[in-house]
């Protein structure tokens, strides 16, 4: 009969960090709900708050996400230290303040692909206030972002200490720049709202997120390669032959 393995130890301290965690981004979602919600006085308040929904759909899988990072990095690093946790708490931080903007672009998005037929037209009134949601959104997204680079950064570093185990730097180390990239497209489009013409081409700047795939491909190309070419490098220093 063959025993499984055992659950790395978790802390206290570290369970109830990531409960508080949790129960934020919990937070967040509900927020996302309350600031689109209104009160339903007819058939036709139904048919509006219906029609929300899609944009809410959106919302709720970026927050997953994040959620997911952070869920992510929980598995990998079963203890916490004083930076980790500060790190935690300030992605905590970003998440609840990010939901405004994030409800605002998705709504306002999801009317604008529909024609109109969702609602959310009313919410940006102007090329410049739509420059400026993109600003702040991207600005948001990537701030958010590269606290997970940071916080899988220090993984890597600390990893003995935070128990990560040396099978899992691989992963860790991909994630890294999982997030890094990440963080990138958030900055371009933030840039990408001041240096195009948004009368033409207002969709643009949130375009830039549909290219992260392209980002991680090339990321994750450049890494298989650094690897092929350390692997090479142990083995020759091992008295091994490369082509073996």
């Amino acid at each position: 009969m063959t025993s499984t393995p055992a659950a790395p130890f978790r802390p206290v301290e570290t369970e109830r960090l990531d409960a508080f965690v949790d129960a934020s981004f919990a937070f967040a979602v509900t927020l996302l709900i309350i600031a689109g919600a209104e009160p339903l006085d007819d058939f036709s308040d139904l048919l509006r708050a219906l029609g929300r929904i899609p944009a809410f759909a959106a919302g709720f899988a970026l927050v997953v996400m994040f959620w997911l990072g952070h869920r992510g990095y929980g598995r990998l690093a079963p203890v916490r230290d004083g930076w980790s946790a500060l790190l935690s708490l300030a992605i905590v931080f970003m998440v609840l303040i990010y939901v405004f903007p994030l409800r605002l672009l998705t709504e306002a998005g999801m009317a604008y692909f529909t024609g109109g037929r969702l609602p959310g037209r009313e919410l940006i009134g102007s090329l410049d206030q739509l420059r400026g949601v993109y600003t702040i959104y991207g600005i948001g997204f990537a701030a958010l972002s590269w606290l997970y680079f940071l916080l899988y950064r220090h993984m890597l570093k600390r990893g003995e200490l935070l128990g990560l185990a040396e099978d899992d730097r691989d992963e860790a180390e991909e994630n890294r720049t999982v997030w890094g990239v990440i963080t990138i497209s958030g900055l371009v489009s933030a840039g990408l709202a001041w240096a195009l013409p948004l009368g033409q081409v207002p969709w643009a700047p949130g375009f830039s997120y549909w290219l992260i795939p392209v980002g991680l491909f090339f990321a994750n190309l450049m890494e298989r390669r650094r690897r092929g070419r350390g692997l090479l490098a142990r083995r020759v220093a091992a008295g091994a032959d490369p082509a073996a």
